[in-house]
């Protein structure tokens, strides 16, 4: 019997969307060891196989600013992001889970702080497992005339509404990211500037991670879960000007009930390595709970 032409059509189309899905789950697979989830027709092409798509077919290279930015041993990527796998598999396999820090206010002409925080944190995050991706706000971001031409990030009532552009912009980092293995589970530490950050895109729900953790920052409010209440951590001194702030930002999450917890130490407006290693016992925590689950 012959078939008639319009039935033709039809098998051949759903054959070829059939096919180019397997080909792009076969992709993935092969790439973060994870089959994508969904229909092969219509979500086997995520969003992330999107990004990395985009990355693979451009040629970037990272701009000065970043390149500058980046601690020795980092890798500048574009996005203004700089990257660090773990050398070897060490409390975690790949695909690793991957640590993001978001810094503090900075003068481009003299960042040799925040590097060292960068490079403090890269290298005891990858001791256990963790890849790093440490991210760079904008100049211009800060509402404080005196910061104008310091890096920033989105950190109060005023300036919040940029957030989900800063969001948008980490597609392609966290895409090259993923190309390089850290296609596990996020996790989120803020420091200071970054710390106000961090917080918001918990409580606005605007960036999807395992846990968070605010280091020397505060509330910016209303300090309200719009979705889900993830785990945080509070990291705090009582010898910071920042620490009222943070205990603010305790007892409001307290009445917001959301799941959190304190690490306080001692000392001034700085992260020092009990911080960043309270934040990665934490996270460290979670991430076995949840491969566990």
């Amino acid at each position: 019997m012959q078939r008639r032409p319009w039935a033709v059509a039809v098998v051949v189309a759903v054959s070829l969307g059939l096919a180019l899905g397997l080909v792009a789950r076969v992709r993935h697979h092969a790439r973060t060891g994870k089959w994508s989830g969904g229909t092969w027709l219509t979500e086997a092409w995520s969003d992330d196989e999107e990004a990395d798509a985009d990355v693979e077919s451009r040629h970037d290279i990272p701009d000065a600013a970043t390149v500058a930015w980046c601690a020795d041993g980092l890798e500048p990527i574009p996005g203004a992001g700089c990257f660090l796998a773990p050398a070897t598999p060490q409390r975690f396999a790949a695909p690793f889970p991957l640590l993001i820090y978001l810094h503090g206010i900075f003068d481009p002409a003299g960042a040799s702080d925040e590097l060292s925080r960068q490079s403090r944190l890269a290298e005891r995050a990858t001791a256990r497992g963790f890849a790093v991706l440490a991210l760079r706000g904008h100049v211009g971001q800060c509402t404080a005339p005196e910061y104008a031409a310091r890096v920033c990030w989105p950190s109060n009532e005023r300036n919040e509404d940029a957030g989900p552009a800063y969001v948008e912009e980490w597609r392609t980092p966290l895409a090259i990211a993923r190309q390089r293995g850290a296609s596990g589970r996020r996790y989120v530490l803020g420091f200071s500037n970054g710390g106000y950050f961090a917080g918001l895109l918990a409580e606005r729900g605007w960036f999807d991670a395992e846990a968070f953790a605010v280091a020397r920052a505060g509330p910016v409010e209303p300090v309200r879960a719009s979705g889900r209440r993830v785990p945080m951590l509070l990291t705090l001194s009582d010898g910071d000007l920042s620490h009222d702030e943070m205990v603010k930002l305790d007892e409001e999450l307290d009445r917001d009930e959301w799941p959190h917890e304190r690490f306080l130490t001692h000392g001034g407006h700085a992260l020092p390595d009990g911080d960043i290693d309270a934040a990665l016992e934490f996270f460290a925590r979670h991430e076995q709970a949840a491969r566990a689950r």
